[in-house]
This record gives structure tokens, sequence and C-alpha cells, in this order.
């Protein structure tokens, strides 16, 4: 295990989102199950959390772009500054739902909920734009793709607790279920591809990259469209299972997530003014460390016997093959003539 190529493609963002939605989902889970009676403010902290860090890392980012102008210059690092800013509007607007969702419920649904969603419909315009503006500057903003697909979802949501339609649940998902379709359609691909590559003459890495995104796609889309279709059914009363149970497919999803942070290349290099990948901005600023990121494990295999060490003279003339360790062989070649150097 070389732990160097295992954090080469670390994204610290995604990262903390599911180490933070993670907690979230279970408490959620357990609030509606019955297990647990905390207020809706108290279930919300770990999304408290996130924002926070969210927030404080846009603005010592900023105090960083402003006493520095020199790092103005850098196309790159404009880009990158630029993205952490619609990054930071679009949590701003998430926390606001947040805020409206928790006082409606604690307060007893007194306000209508299409109110409490109206964070989310301002957002969608904002997301349409981020995604066409990350588009011509090479970004990825999967957070902004996720409020601008869903925009319709979020009305049909909203329209449906204020009983203005009165559409089975089922119904009222049918445009999450279009979206779905598109996970799955890449699922297919990487397992397509995944079975292409085991059957050429491609690297063994590339091929082992390809199955291991295949997998991780495979453990994301479908713990997720079953949490999505048990969720439906319980809300339209066709079974009674308990929550718990319902959202055991989702955090299957969520930590399928996490572990596919270590391999999934992006982030921002400018929250917390860090300007540089989090790996190696942990290595310099803990350099206790390099000596575990620069180890690499290798485990030989045992059932073979060594083979014979040669016993020729070293100074003989033919090329032999000496120093056995373990499983590894090197060859010590010598000259056949010698020139030596004249005086």
């Amino acid at each position: 295990m070389d732990l160097k190529e295992f954090f080469k493609d670390f994204n610290a963002s995604k990262f903390m989102f599911f180490v933070f939605f993670l907690p979230l989902s279970v408490l959620v889970s357990l609030k509606l199950n019955g297990d647990i009676n905390w207020s809706m403010w108290v279930i919300f902290i770990p999304m408290w959390g996130l924002n926070f860090l969210v927030i404080l890392g846009a603005i010592v980012g900023s105090v960083v772009w402003c006493r520095h102008p020199e790092f103005r210059a850098e196309r790159e690092g404009f880009v990158d500054y630029k993205a952490m800013l619609i990054a930071v509007g679009m949590h701003l607007l998430l926390l606001m739902f947040e805020l409206l969702l928790c006082d409606n419920v604690e307060g007893g649904g007194r306000n209508m909920w299409i109110l409490v969603f109206t964070p989310l419909f301002f957002a969608a315009p904002v997301a349409i734009a981020a995604c066409v503006w990350g588009f011509k500057h090479d970004r990825s903003l999967e957070l902004e793709v996720v409020l601008s697909t869903n925009v319709l979802l979020f009305i049909f949501i909203a329209l449906r607790l204020d009983n203005i339609i009165l559409w089975p649940w089922t119904t009222v998902f049918i445009p999450l279920w279009i979206i779905m379709c598109l996970p799955c359609i890449e699922v297919i691909y990487y397992f397509i591809w995944t079975l292409i590559f085991l059957r050429s003459t491609f690297p063994e890495s590339d091929r082992r990259s390809h199955l291991v995104m295949a997998l991780t796609w495979l453990m994301v889309v479908l713990p997720l469209l079953t949490f999505q279709v048990l969720l439906a059914y319980r809300l339209d009363g066709i079974n009674q299972n308990s929550w718990i149970t319902i959202f055991i497919p989702l955090h299957i999803s969520i930590v399928a997530m996490l572990v596919g942070t270590f391999c999934s290349k992006g982030g921002n290099k400018w929250w917390f003014g860090i300007r540089m990948d989090f790996c190696q901005f942990m290595l310099e600023s803990c350099p206790f460390l390099r000596l575990y990121g620069n180890i690499s494990y290798k485990f030989p295999p045992t059932e073979e016997p060594a083979p014979p060490v040669s016993q020729e003279p070293r100074g003989s003339k033919y090329s032999q093959t000496i120093y056995i360790q373990g499983s590894a062989r090197y060859d010590c070649v010598v000259p056949v003539v010698s020139i030596d150097t004249p005086d």
C-alpha cells in the first residue's frame, strides 16, 4: 500500500461535507423513528458545524487574497477564488433553508412550506449560472449541479407538504427518478469499460482504477436508489418499515462516497488560503507526517522458494546474479574488458 498514491487524489472538501452529512442522516433517522426527542436545532448541529467551517475558510481565504495582491496575477488562482465565492454563496442559501426548516418544524408548521423552500428556489438559477461558468473554466461544481437539476423536485415537495397537490409521493419523486437514470447509466458505462480493460493489454494500474471506480459508483447509486424507493413507499403508506431500516441504504451510500473522496480529483486550494493541495499542506505543516507519507508497504509472496545465490567470484568477467533479498533480485553487471585510464 503506497500512502503517497492513496492520498494523491484526495478531495478534502468532499470529505468534510460527507463527514458532517453522515451523522445528520443518522440523527434524522433516530428522530423520525422516535428513539430520540431532541430538538431540530440540536439534530442539525453537524450542518451548523459545516457551515461554520465554510464561512471561516472563505473569510481566511479572502484575507489572504487581499493581503497578497501578487496572487491575483495567477489565472488559475483567480478562478479558484471565484469558485470558492460561488460555493460560499450556495452554502449561505442552504443555511437559510436549514434555519427556516428547523423553525417551521419546531413551530408546528406555522409557515407555508413554499416559503421555507424559497432559498432553494433562488439557489437554482444561481446554480445554473455557476454550472455554465464552471464549464467555461473547466471547474467541477457538484453542489451547484445538484441544486440546479432538482429545482422541480423542490417545487413538488413544497406543494405536496402544503396540500396544494395531493399526488402520491411516488409521483412527486418523478423528477428524482429521471435524474437517477444518469448515475445508473454511468455505472453501466464504468462496468463496460472495466470489462474492456480486463480483456485488453492495458497497464494493471489502469484496469485496477476502472474496477475501483465501477465498484464505488455501484455502492453509491444502488443503495441511494433503494433509499428513495423505500422512502416513497413509507410516505405513501405502502410499507411500514422503521425509519432506521429505510435510512440504512443512505448511510451505505454516504460511506461509499466518503471513501470515494480519496480517488476523486478536484478541490479548491483557496479554502483557508492554503493555496496548495490539502495533503501537501499537512505534510509541510506537520513534518513528522512526512515519515509516514513516504512509506510504501509491500508484501512479497512467501510460497515460492528463493533462487540459489550465485557462488562465482565478483571479479569474474561475466555478469553475475548476486544479492538475493526476499523476492527482490539484483543483477551485478561487470564489464568484459577493463580499460585503464592512461597517466
